[in-house]
């Protein structure tokens, strides 16, 4: 394929992604308990686009955010999508590095070490907003709410990038992705 018809390809894909990132977060189903929420497979445009490269990882993670600002979701959920740039974007440049983590035990220790940032980031950000008084616990108790967010959002990543890596890999067998050429 040659370079012109290879960038147009990229491109293409990162416009369909970012679309479905974009249009997830309004018609999937959702459960929310602000600032937590958590909606099925609102991550996996973004992990499949981690493993087309870091920028499209990056694109599709603003197109997420931007999907969730109009969807009509508490704010603070907003600023936790914004904050998916961080993962996807680490994540992507260690996968274009070490191409063998997306394969076996590998790809699930990557799994595990990529969920643990993306939490780390959501709580991080609803810890800022809170304290900030930016927004509010509405009587309910500051650390139940981290760890409900910490642990719910931790399993929902880890389900999601298995769910993208499923898809990915069906995708692989007609529309060849580089990074699993080793």
């Amino acid at each position: 394929m040659n370079q012109t018809r290879k960038h147009l390809s990229i491109l293409t894909t990162a416009a369909l992604l970012t679309a479905l990132a974009i249009l997830i977060p309004q018609v999937m189903p959702k459960i929310v308990i602000p600032p937590a929420s958590f909606t099925l497979a609102s991550h996996v445009p973004i992990m499949i686009g981690m493993l087309i490269s870091p920028a499209v990882a990056v694109i599709v993670a603003l197109g997420s955010t931007i999907g969730f600002l109009i969807s009509g979701l508490p704010i603070e959920i907003t600023f936790r999508a914004a904050t998916h740039v961080i993962f996807a974007l680490v994540g992507s440049l260690f996968l274009w590095k070490h191409r063998d983590y997306t394969h076996g035990i590998k790809f699930q220790i990557f799994n595990v070490v990529i969920a643990l940032i993306h939490t780390l980031a959501e709580v991080a950000i609803v810890y800022i907003l809170l304290t900030t008084g930016f927004s509010h616990l509405d009587g309910r108790n500051l650390a139940s709410l981290l760890l409900i967010l910490g642990i719910g959002g931790f399993i929902h990543s880890l389900i999601d990038f298995n769910i993208a890596m499923f898809i990915a890999r069906g995708i692989n067998r007609v529309y060849k992705f580089d990074i699993f050429n080793n």
